[in-house]
């Protein structure tokens, strides 16, 4: 399935039930790298000489994000979940990862490269990369859903035992991630229209991060999907 990818349908449900929550922010992240996945092959042939440290450093950012995003579901996620609902629950799961993280892997040392100044930027070669793992990729950020969907883990789980594992999972992500990256980014990929309450996070923080955080990096932003208010960009195809 060639780019543009389709993007996922919101997970049902609602977001105050902590059963459904946990398909519908995943759905919502999801959709977050496969706008990003998009921005990257529609820009990456018409990026000039002067633009190129920026590009980099957006795609850097996007790649160690969804690296981050997998890394997280591996090490604490997934063995949470079979904890409960049986071994090789997520096996399916994490036999797709192994299907794109070498592609992946591979692409974020070349763009690390080009971004340090080790590597001459070439879209081509953006582009063939790109193409060994994004539709193992976007196949599997379509079929996780299923694996988390409310009902299984309503049957698996106590409500205080997600609680405990969400809590669990903010610290390890506050622990691993920048911030002044991470928050930016997450602005520039998630449409707002389709989640308003998203990210979670008190308004005083998002004003910071829109009005102060974004301008470190603003050169990089600019070729996200969506601009600094969560509003899709035309032509971006974000309506897929």
């Amino acid at each position: 399935m060639p780019a543009p990818f389709a993007l996922l349908q919101r997970a049902p449900g609602n977001w105050d039930d902590i059963y459904d929550r946990q398909a519908i922010e995943m759905s919502i992240s999801h959709n977050m790298f496969i706008r990003g996945i998009n921005a990257v092959y529609l820009q990456t042939p018409k990026i000039r000489k002067h633009e190129v440290k920026a590009f980099a450093f957006f795609c850097n950012s996007l790649f160690m994000m969804i690296r981050h995003h997998h890394t997280i579901e591996e090490e604490l996620l997934f063995p949470f979940f079979e904890s409960k609902m049986g071994p090789n629950a997520m096996g399916q799961n994490l036999e797709q990862h192994h299907q794109f993280q070498e592609g992946l892997d591979d692409l974020e040392r070349y763009i690390k490269k080009v971004l340090g100044g080790q590597a001459v930027y070439d879209g081509s070669l953006v582009i063939k990369k790109l193409d060994s793992f994004a539709d193992d990729m976007v196949k599997h950020l379509h079929d996780e859903l299923s694996t988390i969907e409310s009902s299984r883990m309503r049957a698996a789980f106590t409500e205080k035992e997600l609680e405990d594992a969400v809590h669990v999972l903010k610290k390890r992500v506050l622990k691993d991630v920048s911030l002044t990256i991470v928050l930016p980014l997450g602005l520039i990929l998630h449409d707002k229209s389709t989640a308003p309450q998203f990210p979670p996070l008190p308004k005083f923080v998002l004003w910071l991060v829109r009005y102060g955080l974004w301008y470190l990096h603003s050169d990089a932003w600019r070729f996200g999907p969506c601009d600094r208010h969560g509003k899709p960009k035309p032509d971006f195809r974000n309506d897929l």
